[in-house]
């Protein structure tokens, strides 16, 4: 493994193969005002906050409004697609920003933030804070949101891939969801191109270049696979040996699936990324979808959703004899190291983490990040798949895509491959090998070694 001495200093450089030399982001610096024009004898003004927009989002400026009230501290949430969340957010740390103060990370960026020193460490403020309850966070979850010693945030929103699927269509043609990735090759051909269900597609997924196809290849990997030597469920430790398996016989299988399950998805599915697969999932065109659970609230709303009653979920499908591993994914909220509110960041979330007021969030849609929350019985009636969920959580892998600092150029690279593969541009094997050795040229390059 490398030394933090050494990421420190190649932090910038990692980082320049991302987004960060597209869109001439060099000139695009966080918006915000200055620490002095943003006190009132020592009491912040406002707070800002950088998060993804996701569905939770107008909840989050909901509670920020609601802090407003009771502290005098105006809350400015600012959201973006997800690159754009990475970028911002990773520029605040090249710069020495104080332009935002809580920074809302995706579970693979934990690495990259807690060792390029842009967060910082809530271990402290967590143990001096019991009220939090920190062991009533999902384990697996919780896992997430810890690096080498520290705590880079709190882990308010986790997200997990469930099976959603049409059960109004599943039980008139007498089918359980399926198990296997076998049994949902199948049903998704059964449903596609038949006159009992006009303009139906079996399946819709990420095959989307870049992020949406990596993250994918991650999500389907561990049940028949490790990406890399050491990662895998079970181990020790998860990066000892980075030795890549992109291009393993067990990786082109499943490269090979998405290239076939591309027939049986919506025209345009090639494109398809997050939003794309659940929009299709809403409006009635495939029989089933393996989203993250964030979505699944809004499949319940009538007014944007044609299958607000007609939906279940079950567990992912995996490979016959085994147990799937649910991935696992979402947001945790961590306080910007250059910050000149970092009190007042702290007592935000806090305030927005607390058992009462997490609750108010899941109620309202947000993601459940507690184990009290996946046993509450108001939750359960009125989120229908809260058993699934909670099934997926004690099958999830904390580190089911990877937490190092390259995880960001990892996933995109091989979701670039996938993305040639599946569209015919480059041969499976050919694509995958590209992505294997790209990849190790990365880790080399970082400071790993390989046994």
């Amino acid at each position: 493994m490398k030394s933090i001495h050494y990421l420190k200093k190649a932090l910038p450089a990692v980082l320049a193969g991302t987004l960060l030399l597209t869109s001439a982001c060099s000139n695009d610096k966080p918006e915000g005002s200055t620490a002095a024009e943003n006190t009132n004898n020592g009491t912040p003004k406002s707070l800002k906050i950088i998060m993804i927009a996701d569905p939770w989002v107008d909840v989050m400026k909901n509670f920020g409004a609601e802090y407003e009230k009771a502290t005098g501290i105006k809350v400015q949430i600012d959201s973006y697609s997800y690159d754009q969340t990475h970028q911002k957010e990773v520029l605040l740390g090249t710069q020495k920003s104080d332009a935002a103060d809580v920074i809302v990370l995706d579970s693979p960026w934990i690495g990259e933030f807690a060792e390029g020193q842009i967060t910082e460490d809530l271990k402290a403020r967590i143990e001096a804070t019991p009220d939090l309850e920190w062991d009533d966070y999902i384990p697996s979850f919780r896992q997430v949101a810890e690096w080498k010693g520290q705590i880079v945030g709190v882990p308010f929103a986790p997200y997990y891939v469930m099976l959603h699927y049409r059960k109004d269509l599943f039980e008139k043609e007498g089918l359980q969801p399926p198990k296997t990735y076998d049994e949902m090759v199948a049903i998704a051909k059964r449903f596609t191109n038949n006159p009992n269900y006009p303009g139906m597609s079996g399946i819709a997924m990420n095959n989307a270049k870049g992020a949406p196809a990596g993250q994918a290849w991650f999500e389907y990997i561990f049940n028949v696979d490790k990406p890399f030597e050491s990662n895998y469920p079970g181990s020790k430790d998860a990066y000892a040996d980075m030795t890549p398996r992109i291009d393993s016989p067990e990786s082109i299988k499943i490269v090979n699936m998405f290239k076939e399950l591309l027939q049986y998805q919506p025209d345009g599915a090639l494109n398809f990324a997050w939003d794309d697969r659940t929009q299709a999932f809403a409006q009635g065109k495939v029989a089933m979808m393996a989203a993250w659970s964030v979505v699944t609230p809004g499949l319940l709303d009538p007014s944007r959703s044609q299958v607000s009653d007609k939906f279940a979920t079950a567990l992912v499908p995996g490979v016959s004899g085994k147990d799937p591993v649910a991935p696992l994914g979402g947001w945790v909220m961590s306080i910007n190291k250059y910050s000149k509110n970092k009190e007042a960041a702290w007592d935000f979330i806090k305030w927005a983490n607390n058992k009462e007021n997490h609750k108010k969030f899941v109620l309202q849609g947000g993601p459940p990040s507690r184990l009290s929350e996946l046993n509450d019985n108001e939750i359960k009636q009125k989120f229908h798949w809260i058993d699934t969920l909670a099934q997926s959580a004690e099958k999830a892998y904390a580190d089911c895509r990877p937490r190092i600092p390259e995880s960001f150029q990892i996933i995109d690279t091989i979701g670039n491959a996938i993305s040639q593969a599946v569209s015919g541009q480059m041969p499976v094997e050919q694509a995958m090998k590209k992505a294997n050795d790209d990849v190790k040229k990365l880790l080399i390059q970082s400071g790993y070694t390989f046994k």
